[in-house]
C-alpha cells in the first residue's frame, strides 16, 4: 500500500511540473530594429535626385562610350548590311526620377544591416552621332533614342561595429524594349532601318547599355550618406 502511494505521489508531481511548464510565459526574444529606416532611405533618395538633377544630367558626368555594331536587316524589299559606328553620345534629358517605395526592404545579418529600395528614371533621352558603312548606303547622321524607364537599386549598409555606413547605386535594367522610341536624321529609308535596329538588334542596344552599367555614383552617394545621418539601431526593441 505504501509503495502504491509513493508511485501515485510521484505521478502527481510529474503532472504538476508539466502543467506549470505549459502555462509558464514563454521567453520573448527582442528584435534589432533600425528606427525610421524607410524615412531615412527616402531622404537619401531625395537628396541623390536633387544632386543628379542639378549636376549630372548635363555634361560628361554620365559618359556613353563609342562603339561599332553590325547590322543586317531586311524589310519590305529593303536590305541593309554592314556596320554602324556610334560616337559622341550623351545623355540629353531625364523627364523625372522617383523613389520606388515598393522596393523598400531591410536585411539583417550577424554583422550588418542593409536598407534598400530603388530609383526609377523616366523618359531618358540619349543622342548618338553615327557613321553608316553599309553595302547599300554610306553616310552620317544622328539618332535620338528615348527610353521609357531605367531601374537603379539603392542600398545603404551599416556594420554594427562601425559608425560609417556605405552605399551603392547602380544601373540595373531598362524597361521593355517595345517602349524605346528612336528618331533618326537624315530621315531617309536607310536611317529609318538603322533607327529600328535599336529596338531589334541586341548589339546596337546592349553596347549602349554597357555604358549605363559603368556609370559611377559612388562619390555622389558617399557625400549624401555623410550628409544624412544613419538612424539609430535599437538592439532591444
Amino acid at each position: 500500500m505504501e509503495l502504491k502511494c509513493k508511485v501515485f505521489l510521484r505521478y502527481c508531481t510529474c503532472l504538476a511540473v508539466i502543467g506549470a511548464l505549459l502555462v509558464w510565459p514563454a521567453p520573448v526574444h527582442s528584435a534589432v530594429v533600425v528606427i525610421g529606416a524607410r524615412p531615412y532611405l527616402e531622404r537619401v533618395a531625395k537628396r541623390v535626385v536633387e544632386i543628379l538633377e542639378g549636376r549630372y544630367i548635363s555634361g560628361n558626368s554620365l559618359p556613353i562610350a563609342d562603339y561599332v555594331a553590325p547590322i543586317q536587316l531586311t524589310d519590305k524589299g529593303l536590305s541593309i548590311t554592314g556596320n554602324v559606328s556610334f560616337h559622341s553620345a550623351f545623355l540629353a534629358k531625364i523627364d523625372s526620377i522617383e523613389f520606388d517605395a515598393q522596393k523598400f526592404s531591410e536585411i539583417f545579418l550577424n554583422t550588418e544591416v542593409t536598407v534598400q529600395g530603388a530609383l526609377k528614371w523616366h523618359g531618358i533621352g540619349v543622342v548618338l552621332d553615327f557613321a553608316a558603312n553599309l553595302e547599300e548606303y554610306n553616310g552620317t547622321g544622328t539618332l535620338y533614342v528615348t527610353y521609357n524607364q531605367f531601374d537603379f537599386p539603392l542600398k545603404v549598409t551599416k556594420p554594427f561595429n562601425s559608425t560609417e555606413p556605405s552605399g551603392s547605386l547602380q544601373f540595373m535594367s531598362i524597361d521593355n524594349s517595345n517602349k524605346i522610341v528612336t528618331v533618326g536624321y537624315p530621315n531617309n529609308k536607310y536611317v529609318q532601318l538603322i533607327s529600328r535596329a535599336i529596338m531589334t538588334n541586341f548589339d546596337f542596344r546592349d553596347y549602349m547599355i554597357a555604358s549605363f552599367r559603368n556609370w559611377n555614383f559612388q562619390n555622389l552617394l558617399k557625400a549624401v550618406i555623410d550628409e544624412v545621418p544613419f538612424p539609430e539601431v535599437c538592439y532591444n526593441c
